[in-house]
């Protein structure tokens, strides 16, 4: 919100209605004037309103006596000054603006939008109406309208900086990314040592596919705020996609350093550096997911080919001493739901559970679900009171090293005769590792090893392809547990 206002007397319509205010009233009003320039606010106040006492129709006294309350944080008193001086004198803009900008600093975005739009149908060269506007309308989730009005601000004051940044969030918030990157591109010609507008012009070109020219956007944000710790988190992305992982490395140092999703940082650096920890980080994986959730499955299904799910219910269906139909089914770490679509139909009772809200949000949209909870599995598994005939953790494990405390509770959870269905990453040699995916491999000796200690039987394995990275097929394993 453009918000700059100062204590000068600028409408000159005290007593519109033809009835002259007292002198006295004007008086008052001039020495309120001079107090609240000196910043003596009470007694300022204090003379508007004697002002205002001796002559309702003083607009200048209840306009500025609205100023005075909106610098000392009063929006509500603010709103109701302002409004008296609108009612008062409703055709003039600069009134209707002060309205506008305090109604939105009350969160009342609507009735904001309607005092910019009578300000610019007085006065079409209001290029501060205009902008704000913009910025209501954003704030309502009105982006095509922020659009426009913002297209109208920046016709109107070209040489602001701000407006094209503002036009760029609006744009790529449309899916206009195209024209997202044109106004970020404006905003540096203005601005050209702008390291947030860097920063978001890296992330457009980014979601355009263009690496080479995020990396650069993003080298010069860091360049000009050396503490800019999203900026580091997502050029560290960037390298390792590139195999720069010298780079990458230093990324994640520098985000340690600054404390900027730092037990992230650590996770992703123990797994560049070969150092084997025995679970990711909740954080991690609550974040990591939550980025992923508005295109998860595109990119999941399509780019990379997963169909592990499907083969996990192949697998299950497959073996001949087993049952076909379950009472209660859990799903540990659900995402947006598609072990849920595929699994619904063998299950009168299908619980999901995964630590990413979004994901959660999304799988509950399809609405397959008896019931869903956000959070970690074990906890979610260890606080189950009703057991489970079959629980599926589709690429789940992969982000847990070692598994005894989910065997644990996976065992506990499950009733007589249960099922536990699950894929792994798969590894030659003994026990497990964490991979610079960030992700863990498991030996099919361990999963054996926990399979014992928890009273399992393994019914049935298959090797699988578990997802392209990079191009490559990541080879993994599926497991079929009875207890």
């Amino acid at each position: 919100m453009n918000t700059d206002s100062c204590p000068e007397q600028t409408t000159g319509q005290a007593a519109e209605n033809g009835r002259p205010c007292p002198s006295d009233a004007d008086d008052l009003f001039h020495r309120a004037l001079d107090l609240h320039q000196q910043e003596k606010a009470d007694s300022a106040a204090a003379l508007y309103l004697q002002a205002i006492s001796l002559c309702p129709e003083h607009v200048d006294a209840c306009f500025y006596l609205a100023l005075l309350h909106r610098s000392m944080g009063a929006a509500e008193e603010a709103a109701f000054w302002f409004g008296r001086a609108y009612t008062l004198l409703p055709d003039e803009a600069a009134i209707a603006y002060e309205l506008g900008i305090t109604r939105y600093s009350l969160g009342q975005q609507q009735m904001a939008i309607e005092h910019f739009h009578k300000v610019l149908a007085l006065d079409d060269t209001h290029w501060q109406a205009a902008y704000n506007l913009g910025t209501a309308n954003l704030a309502q989730g009105n982006t095509h309208e922020a659009i426009r009005a913002y297209h109208r601000a920046a016709q109107l004051n070209p040489q602001d900086a701000d407006i094209h940044f503002n036009l760029g969030l609006a744009c790529k918030r449309a899916g206009q990314l195209e024209e997202a990157r044109h106004s970020y591109l404006c905003a540096l010609e203005i601005v050209p040592d702008d390291a947030e507008v860097h920063y978001n012009l890296a992330l457009i070109h980014k979601e355009l596919g263009c690496r080479a020219e995020a990396i650069t956007s993003l080298e010069i944000a860091v360049s000009l705020n050396p503490d800019y710790g999203a900026a580091y988190g997502n050029l560290g992305v960037l390298y390792l996609d590139q195999d720069r992982v010298a780079e990458a490395i230093a990324c994640y140092q520098r985000l340690i350093a600054l404390d900027h999703n730092a037990i992230s940082a650590r996770h992703i650096l123990a797994a560049l550096t070969g150092e084997t920890t025995a679970v990711a980080p909740s954080a991690y994986i609550a974040e990591l997911f939550d980025s992923f959730s508005g295109h998860f499955e595109e990119r999941l299904l399509v780019d990379l080919e997963y169909r592990t799910p499907w083969e996990l219910k192949s697998l299950l269906l497959a073996n001949p001493a087993g049952p076909v139909h379950f009472a209660r089914l859990l799903d540990l770490g659900c995402g947006t739901g598609l072990v849920g679509q595929i699994f619904r139909e063998i299950t009168a009772c299908l619980v999901g559970v995964d630590l990413s809200a979004k994901m959660v949000e999304v799988a509950a949209a399809k609405g397959v679900y008896n019931e869903l909870a956000v959070g970690e599995i074990v906890t979610f598994l260890e606080q189950n009171q009703e057991p489970f005939d079959l629980i599926v953790a589709a690429d789940v494990l992969i982000y847990v090293g070692e598994l005894d405390r989910i065997f644990a509770t996976v065992a506990r959870g499950l009733g007589k005769n249960g099922r536990f269905l699950f894929s792994t990453e798969r590894m030659a040699g003994p026990g497990y590792q964490l991979r610079p995916s960030g992700r863990y491999a498991h030996s099919s000796s361990y999963i054996e090893i926990m399979a014992v200690r928890h009273g399992f039987r393994i019914l049935c394995t298959k090797e699988a392809n578990i997802r392209k990275e990079k191009g490559k097929w990541i080879k993994g394993e599926l497991f079929l547990l009875g207890c």
